[in-house]
C-alpha cells in the first residue's frame, strides 16, 4: 500500500532540507511527499524547490496556521495513499521510521495510528545529552510508561509532536486537527487512545528539534495552560454522547482524567474544577436532578458496582506497612543501632 509523508512548512529554511532528506532516505521508500508552505517569510520555499524528485509536490498559501496546513496536506495525500506520516519542517525521521511504523500498522489491523519513542536534538542537530533538562524530561515521560495509554497520556503527552504520528489515512480524516496553537497534537492523540486506535513503537525513530522558536516555547506559560484547559473541556464535549452509551469509554476517560488531575505539567486541576463548577452553576437544579434520575443500573452498571477494589488494596497495604513499622520499632537491635548512631528514622 502507498505511503505518503506530509510536511507543513513555515519559516524553517535552516531545517527543511534536512527534513526532506530524512524522508527520501527511508528504508521503506515513500510514494509521495506533500509539502505545503504556510506563508513563510524566509527562504524555506526556495530550499524545498531545490529537491528534484517527482514524488515531491510543493504548494504555497497565505499564513493560515498549523492545523489548516496539516489538514490540507493530509487531504491531498489521502487521495491515493493508505498510510500517512507527518513531519514538521524542523524535525527529522531516522532511517527506519516508516518501515517500522507502517509495518506495525500492517501487523495490527485494529490500530490506526502509532507514535514512537524519540530523541531531542538542538538547533545544530546534535542529540541533547541526558543531563539537559529537556532531554531528562523526555526520558522521564517515557520512563513513566503505562500499559494503559489513556492513563499514560494523563501523565504527559508522550507523543510530544504531530511529527510523531504515522497512521492510516482514515484516522486523520476522521479526526482533523483542531484550531489550537499548542495542543492540536495532544487532543488528537488522546482521542485516538480513548478510541483504542493508538499503538506504540518503543524504538527511538524520530528526532525532535528544540530551538527558541518552537511554538510552545514562544509564548507565556499562561497561554499554554489555558489552552490545555480548553482542550480538555472540548474533549468532554466531543465524548459526551459516547460517555453516555459506553462503559468502556467511561472507564478509559476516567483513567485519563485520574492521572491528568494530579500529574500533567500544563494542566491546572484547580482552575478546571472552577470552570466546571461555573458551568454547572448555570444549570437549573431540576435539570440536574432529571439527568441523575435518568441514570439506571442497566445503562450505567457502575452505579451498582461494588466498592473500589484498588482503594481496598491500598488500604490493606497501608495497614500492612503500619504493622511492619510498629514491629520493627520494637526491635532491640534497631534501638541499639540508634543509640550507636548507626540508624536514623525508619523510612
Amino acid at each position: 500500500m502507498a505511503v505518503a509523508v506530509v510536511i507543513p512548512l513555515y519559516n524553517h529554511e535552516a531545517y527543511i532540507g534536512e527534513a526532506i532528506r530524512s524522508v527520501l532516505s527511508q528504508s521503506r521508500p515513500v510514494d509521495r511527499i506533500v509539502i505545503i508552505d504556510d506563508g513563510s517569510r524566509d527562504r524555506s520555499v526556495e530550499v524545498a524547490r531545490g529537491f528534484d524528485d517527482k514524488r515531491i509536490t510543493l504548494s504555497t498559501q497565505e499564513n493560515a496556521g498549523a492545523h489548516v496546513t496539516l489538514n490540507r496536506a493530509i487531504a491531498e495525500a489521502a487521495r491515493d495513499c493508505e498510510f500517512i506520516g507527518i513531519l514538521n519542517s524542523d524535525d527529522i525521521y531516522l532511517p527506519g521510521r516508516l518501515e517500522k511504523c507502517v509495518g506495525f500498522l500492517e501487523r495490527n489491523p485494529g490500530i490506526d495510528v502509532v507514535a514512537s519513542a524519540l530523541q531531542l536534538i538542538d538547533q545544530s542537530g546534535a542529540v541533547l545529552d541526558d543531563s539537559n533538562p529537556k532531554a531528562r524530561w523526555a526520558k522521564t515521560v517515557w520512563g513513566a510508561r503505562r500499559d494503559d495509554l489513556c492513563e499514560w497520556l494523563g501523565i504527559a503527552n508522550f507523543a510530544k509532536s504531530s511529527s510523531n504520528f504515522v497512521g492510516r489515512r482514515q484516522v486523520f480524516l476522521d479526526h482533523p486537527f483542531r484550531d489550537y496553537r499548542y495542543v492540536h497534537d495532544y487532543f488528537f492523540v488522546v482521542l485516538c487512545a480513548l478510541e483504542q486506535r493508538l499503538g506504540i513503537v518503543e524504538e527511538e525513530l524520530l528526532l525532535y528539534r528544540t530551538h527558541p522558536s518552537n511554538t510552545i516555547k514562544s509564548d507565556p506559560l499562561e497561554k499554554v495552560t489555558r489552552e490545555v484547559l480548553r482542550m480538555n473541556l472540548d474533549l468532554l464535549r466531543e465524548l459526551a454522547p459516547r460517555l453516555a452509551e459506553s462503559p468502556g469509554m467511561r472507564g478509559r476517560c476516567t483513567a485519563y482524567f485520574r492521572t491528568l488531575m494530579g500529574n500533567h505539567a500544563d494542566f491546572r486541576a484547580e482552575v478546571f474544577l472552577h470552570v466546571v463548577a461555573q458551568l454547572i452553576a448555570g444549570v437549573p437544579a431540576e435539570a440536574l436532578d432529571g439527568s441523575l434520575g435518568e441514570m439506571t443500573g442497566t445503562k450505567f452498571p457502575e452505579l451498582a458496582a461494588p466498592s473500589n477494589r484498588a482503594l481496598r488494596k491500598q488500604l490493606a497495604e497501608s495497614g500492612q506497612a503500619a504493622a511492619m513499622k510498629n514491629e520493627l520499632s520494637r526491635s532491640k537491635w534497631l534501638r541499639l543501632g540508634r543509640k550507636l548512631g548507626l540508624l536514623g528514622d525508619l523510612p
